[in-house]
């Protein structure tokens, strides 16, 4: 049997695991809606959902940042069991959990049946948060192979910079030029997330810079820039919500991605991770990432039901994001001493 050697535990990555829940958290109670109404509350809502729109994406990067290389670890068939019951398991529970709920308080109806069963989870009618699994699941089964690959960076790179052509770039260009997105102009294997993926591997396992690390920041910041300035003013002289640099795939948005992911690899974190009860603290914090994202929404309703406040609350955009955050990780804490709950709070 193949030994299995620990992973080199990165402090960044917590950092970024963390500072992703809150992002999650913070777009949640900042919803942008159509139409767009040119006040001053919608444009702070519009703010933050530029600058925490970096969260998903950069779930992806970490997963290749970790995952990449799991054959040094253990063997395809453990990798498969881990991914199950880090991911799989909490999804179908929680899913279920959800739709008891939600059919209880008469917020959906669910007619038992093999068809309602399959909607139900493959397109998360309980939970639309939970689609976030959908893209996860397909980006663990292609890790088996694109692990192969972990040692020819150049073809990694070449495959990133096709993906990133053809999935962020050439659509935003049809829109621009008003042609026709010719759905046919694709790099399949690299396709989706995947883009996400290989550059979260690259850039942990990449030493850059000073120079190239400012350069990314800043490109970071242009891409929040291009998609904030963009919308706010194009949808003033539109009908409704303008969407031309929207979407996890435009070119705004891995360039935000990347510049965040790049300044937190490369953060002054040193001290505070030489001090033990950081370390820790950070540490127990990251580890209840998960089942922070499956139960916030149950937290976030329960608070806007007792509290009556929404969006265009200052409380609720800016405060309740923190506090459904501690409430949400005090409840996976105390989930995890749990026997019977602990494997659907991993």
């Amino acid at each position: 049997m193949r030994k299995i050697n620990q992973k080199e535990h990165y402090f960044y990555i917590d950092i970024l695991r963390i500072l992703a829940c809150l992002c999650v958290i913070y777009m949640q109670c900042n919803r942008i809606a159509d139409p767009y109404t040119d006040t001053s509350v919608y444009r702070q809502r519009m703010f933050v959902e530029t600058i925490a729109y970096w969260a998903v994406p950069v779930f992806f990067m970490i997963s290749g940042a970790t995952l990449f290389d799991y054959r040094e670890r253990y063997q395809t068939g453990a990798y498969f069991k881990k991914r199950f019951l880090k991911t799989g398991l909490p999804f179908i529970t929680w899913t279920l959990i959800n739709l008891v709920l939600k059919v209880a308080l008469g917020q959906m109806e669910f007619r038992p049946s093999l068809s309602g069963m399959i909607n139900l989870f493959t397109n998360t009618t309980a939970e639309q948060v939970y689609g976030f699994f959908i893209p996860l699941f397909m980006m663990y089964l292609c890790i088996p192979v694109l692990s192969l690959l972990k040692d020819y960076k150049q073809i990694l790179a070449y495959m990133t910079a096709m993906a990133f052509l053809a999935y962020s770039v050439y659509p935003v260009c049809c829109t621009f030029l008003g042609i026709s997105f010719n759905g046919n102009i694709q790099f399949p294997v690299a396709g989706g997330y995947l883009l996400y993926v290989i550059l979260g591997y690259l850039l942990s396992t990449t030493d850059m810079s000073k120079k190239t690390r400012m350069f990314l920041c800043i490109l970071g910041a242009t891409g929040a820039g291009i998609r904030y300035i963009s919308t706010v003013a194009w949808s003033k002289n539109s009908s409704g919500l303008n969407h031309a640099f929207w979407g996890y795939l435009s070119f705004p948005t891995v360039f935000l991605a990347v510049g965040v992911f790049v300044a937190v690899k490369y953060g002054p974190w040193k001290k505070l991770e030489q001090n033990p009860g950081i370390r820790r603290a950070v540490t127990t914090l990251a580890s209840t990432g998960l089942g922070v994202y499956v139960t916030h929404m149950l937290v976030l309703q329960t608070l806007q039901n007792l509290t009556k406040l929404g969006t265009e609350s200052g409380w609720w955009r800016f405060v309740m994001p923190f506090v459904i955050y501690v409430i949400s990780v005090m409840s996976v804490l105390i989930l995890k001493k749990i026997p019977v709950f602990r494997a659907i709070v991993p």
